[in-house]
């Protein structure tokens, strides 16, 4: 395999197909994740090309930019209304187990 082997030079093709399997095993597992990036970058490319392109693109045609979507407004540009949710009353700060109202039994009373 070489000057860094661990093994004996009797098992230089064990240690080289191990380091193939291995080479193997890390490009299966990171490759769909780089795929998706150059994905994501050439889509981002073609997007921002097609918008800027002259008697095509969407600023030609006098379409807004592409963003992305917004949490509080619809597609439309209506906003969304706020999901109603209990505010509980205000209080002192002090609990129930702090003024003495319950009392916890212990195994011998």
């Amino acid at each position: 395999m070489g000057w860094y082997s661990l093994l004996p030079t009797h098992l230089s093709d064990i240690e080289g197909w191990i380091s193939s399997i291995f080479m193997l095993l890390g490009v299966v597992t990171i490759g769909p994740w780089a795929l998706l990036l150059v994905y994501d970058l050439l889509f981002y490319v073609y997007r921002s090309c097609a918008y800027h392109i002259p008697f095509i693109g969407g600023k030609a045609q006098g379409k807004r930019r592409p963003r992305a979507p917004s949490l509080t407004e619809r597609p439309s540009g209506q906003r969304r209304d706020a999901p109603k949710v209990p505010i509980p009353a205000a209080t002192t700060g002090t609990h129930r187990h702090e003024e003495g109202l319950e009392r916890r039994r212990t195994g011998n009373s």
